[in-house]
């Protein structure tokens, strides 16, 4: 179903749909600017291209992405039949849950997250070619194996960890730890420092949470607690959301204090059974595999995310199939193989159905808010999304009820949190649209008082203004605006209004409306600028203009269309 799927305003705006960096494509600015806290210049490539095949119509980039996971899980299959010697049925068992896992339709099904689907392709390309340098002894399969890392870096930064599991594939294949082993490492090293070292630059501005949040100590529970959670999800996948919350600072929760516990039990376990290969081999792949998303240094708002057990699976899913073929072999019950079978059905169906949650940012959140009523983001992103569909001209009919419904999410976002600006953000718009615009004035106070640079506050007062017939205070705000973030279509528009009704300002608003209908070409702004050509005297553009208005389903009114002679 993800074919059908579109984008969403999960971070899919920042990485496709108001991405300059994909148009052109900017070259210089792929390979010097992080997007969304992120440096990973082969992943905004890969969505150039698509952008480049389909604009920001979503097909081709699901396409991209379903035909990445396809050979990701083939390289999954090839891996474990490298390493598990030629054990057909471990590595079919293996790819096949890698392939259909429930946990891993995140990853795939979300375009933000080709980031996920590309360092995966690189990386496990970079194992198998690890493990061919252990047959061979090459130092071309070494070579390959760093640049094929390199990419993986380049794709997404996660990759730092490989160097960890190259070792944990020494001990895997019996290679005695040497000074060797050691010095063979250093580039793969280096490599990984110089990534870790921008990441955490970048990410530190924004997107690593502060002490003051959640004390140092809490890190410990939440670090315990995400090694079990997944573990459990893996057998089963629930509850599944795209957005799983932290517990309140203040509670929280049983199941989060009693993880330690838990983590002990399963690391007494695995030391007194140190000596089975398999199971040390396969936890410490796991747990390499999710040590940089364990919360120990807190990044973002979720405590949990589906994505991060793309790669780390692969460990658990190795043991199980491990297992079961041993268990098969020693005992003859290959009715084992049945049951794993019927659990690959069960998986499957859940799939399908998950990958319908993806269709849009309506159902994505709605989904969310099922499990978390209480999250915030989820919240907000909903009104968010709400308020886009009140905006569609099909909408008309059912415009208030639907911001409405929008209106009930911030509120009850503000209610949990009073200080968050998005829901104030979003609320203040859905008032300018409702014609509550002394509501609208306060929230747009408030929303400047927690977040000074946040232009939709001065350009909510400025739209206040020019409703209440003071230009000179409205022009003050717009100018605010749009000096915090220049191109504001709508602000554009609205001084643009200003100075050709108010101030006889024509050249200095038709610059404005010009660019605004660069920016965004609607039918509004083209009526705006039709009537600065009118009061310049331009006849012929401002017909052109009013036509194309007109096209465009503007309604104009009847003494206009007079003037301008038009039928």
């Amino acid at each position: 179903p993800m074919l059908r799927n579109g984008f969403t305003n999960w971070d899919d705006e920042f990485y496709v749909i108001n991405n300059q960096l994909l148009r052109g494509p900017d070259w210089a600015g792929i390979f010097s600017t992080p997007v969304v806290s992120n440096y990973h210049p082969l992943t905004i490539i890969s969505l150039a291209i698509n952008f480049a095949i389909s604009g920001t119509d979503p097909s081709s980039y699901m396409l991209f992405n379903l035909l990445l996971h396809l050979a990701n899980t083939g390289l999954v299959f090839y891996f474990i039949l490298q390493i598990s010697s030629g054990k057909n049925y471990v590595a079919a068992f293996t790819a096949l849950i890698f392939g259909i896992h429930p946990m891993h339709v995140e990853s795939v099904a979300w375009v933000s997250e080709r980031k996920d689907l590309l360092y995966t392709l690189f990386f496990l390309l970079s194992l198998i070619q690890y493990w061919r340098f252990l047959q061979t002894e090459k130092r071309s399969q070494l070579m390959l194996c760093l640049l094929f890392f390199l990419l993986s870096l380049l794709s997404k930064p996660a990759a730092i960890i490989l160097p960890l599991l190259l070792l944990l594939l020494d001990y895997w294949q019996g290679r005695a730890f040497s000074r060797k082993v050691v010095i063979e490492k250093i580039p793969f090293l280096l490599l990984a420092l110089i990534f870790a070292i921008i990441t955490l630059k970048i990410q530190s501005r924004s997107a690593i949470t502060g002490f003051d949040t959640y004390p140092i100590w809490t890190r410990f529970f939440f670090a315990n607690y995400v090694s079990v959670a997944y573990l459990v999800r893996f057998i089963i996948p629930y509850p599944l959301s795209a957005f799983h919350p932290f517990p309140s600072p203040g509670s929280l929760g049983l199941p989060v204090l009693l993880s330690p516990l838990i983590m002990l039990t399963l690391i007494a376990i695995i030391w007194v059974k140190r000596k089975n290969k398999l199971l040390v081999f396969s936890f410490l792949f796991y747990l390499i595999n999710i040590l940089l998303v364990l919360q120990l240094i807190t990044v973002g708002a979720a405590l949990v995310a589906e994505r991060y057990t793309y790669v780390a699976y692969i460990g658990v899913r190795f043991f199980a199939g491990m297992l079961i073929d041993r268990y098969v072999n020693e005992y003859k019950k290959r009715w084992v193989w049945l049951l794993a079978g019927s659990l690959s059905l069960i998986f499957c169906f859940i799939t399908f159905q998950r990958v319908k949650v993806w269709e849009n940012s309506g159902t994505l959140w709605s989904d969310v808010l099922k499990h978390y009523g209480n999250a915030v983001v989820a919240r907000n992103n909903r009104a968010n999304y709400l308020i886009r569909q009140a905006s569609l001209p099909e909408m008309k009919s059912t415009q208030n009820a639907i911001l409405l419904n929008a209106l009930e999410d911030c509120n009850v976002s503000i209610r949990i949190k009073p200080d968050h600006p998005k829901a104030y953000e979003y609320r203040q718009n859905i008032f300018l649209r409702l014609g509550k615009d002394s509501a609208a004035f306060a929230d747009a106070d408030r929303l400047i008082t927690l977040d000074p640079n946040n232009h939709f506050g001065y350009y909510t007062k400025g739209v206040f203004y020019f409703r209440s017939n003071r230009p000179d205070s409205s022009k003050y705000f717009f100018d605010k605006c749009l000096g915090i973030k220049p191109d504001v279509d709508y602000a554009l528009n609205g001084r643009g209004c200003i100075m050709f009704n108010n101030f006889n300002q024509y050249k200095e608003a038709l610059a404005d409306l010009n660019k605004a209908i660069e920016l965004n070409p609607t039918g509004e702004y083209f009526l705006n600028r039709s009537k600065c050509y009118y009061k310049l005297g331009n006849m012929p553009m401002a017909k052109t203009d009013a036509l194309t208005a007109m096209e465009m389903g503007e309604v104009i009114e009847a003494d206009y269309r007079s003037l301008l002679q038009l039928r």
